[in-house]
């Protein structure tokens, strides 16, 4: 859960929101529309992509092919 805190940061859902929402487009178009530093930008679809949340197409625009998220992780018991 830890890493997933650090990989969906608040600007990073605000930008799947906004990428689902416009469709795809340049990394470029994308930092102008949210009215950030392009740099800031790449990194967080970098680290979207690593996660799969982010695709590129073959025209190299970015884009959310998800509907939902869904996350699912397991809880371990802890035996004294």
């Amino acid at each position: 859960m830890a890493q997933m805190g650090e990989v969906f940061s608040p600007k990073r859902w605000e930008l799947v929101e906004v990428l689902k929402k416009t469709g795809p487009q340049s990394i470029y178009a994308l930092a102008k529309r949210l009215d950030r530093r392009y740099r800031n930008v790449y990194q967080d679809v970098a680290k979207l992509s690593e996660w799969m949340v982010i695709e590129k197409d073959e025209s190299g625009k970015v884009f959310v092919p998800w509907d939902k998220l869904n996350v699912q992780w397991s809880l371990q018991r802890l035996v004294d």
